[in-house]
């Protein structure tokens, strides 16, 4: 791993794990790890192909993170997290995290058909992996003995589907859990831009797959209770 206060840090996923953390000791279903937007991209293009993790310090999302690209070879993803809400209040604990991944189709393009890792034929998207995360947190937490859980079915998953970059980044403080009325919403922004697609953008920008959504610690922390999703500020 390389640490540097003015330069990404870079965090190594070896390989797929039995659902999104298996039994890796340093991976909790309700911590947002250095390895979090490294094991996305392995669920989102089902694959057990080893995933470089660039980590971005808070305060370079209109720097550093803006102007970077994940790449397919090495497979490289990059990982903002953010410590405020969408009114900008700032918590003690993560409250959003942005992914930067490249898709199943570009990964089997730049290996080869004759990889030896396993990739999927299309990508899974955003919202799947937040449903297979909302699951581990409330195993997680009913295993360590949390009681008077948030009901599931008082719980709505949607993503909003963005097609360019600027639309992705706007707003950084995105709002990523509201309520309305007795159901707390908790929504995913995804930008999925085809390998083969026929658009006027760069190179590096086709084949690729954002994904903006909550930390397991803030999710953790709205089934407890322990914090009240607002209603929605757009």
């Amino acid at each position: 791993m390389i640490i540097s206060l003015t330069l990404p840090r870079v965090a190594r996923v070896l390989a797929l794990m039995a659902g999104l953390y298996g039994t890796a000791a340093q991976a909790s279903p309700l911590k947002v790890d250095d390895a979090f937007c490294g094991r996305m991209q392995q669920f989102i293009a089902g694959t057990d192909m080893p995933v470089e993790n660039v980590l971005y310090e808070e305060g370079t999302y209109w720097g550093t993170f803006k102007k970077s690209k994940p790449t397919a070879q090495p497979l490289t993803s990059h990982q903002y997290v953010a410590y405020q809400f969408a009114d900008g209040q700032r918590a003690d604990y993560p409250v959003m995290v942005a992914c930067k991944m490249k898709t199943a189709e570009r990964i089997r393009t730049a290996h080869g058909e004759g990889s030896k890792f396993t990739i999927a034929d299309e990508d899974r998207n955003c919202q799947q992996w937040l449903d297979t995360m909302l699951a581990d947190v409330y195993e997680a937490l009913e295993e360590q003995g949390s009681e008077n859980l948030m009901p599931r079915e008082r719980i709505s998953l949607s993503e909003d589907a963005v097609y360019i970059g600027p639309f992705w980044l706007r707003p950084e403080l995105y709002q990523v859990a509201y309520s309305e009325g007795d159901v707390m919403k908790l929504r995913t922004k995804a930008l999925h831009v085809e390998y083969r697609r026929f658009m006027p953008v760069p190179d590096s920008f086709m084949g690729t797959h954002y994904c903006t959504m909550i930390t397991p610690e803030y999710l953790a922390k709205l089934l407890q209770g322990e914090a009240q999703a607002p209603q929605l500020q757009e």
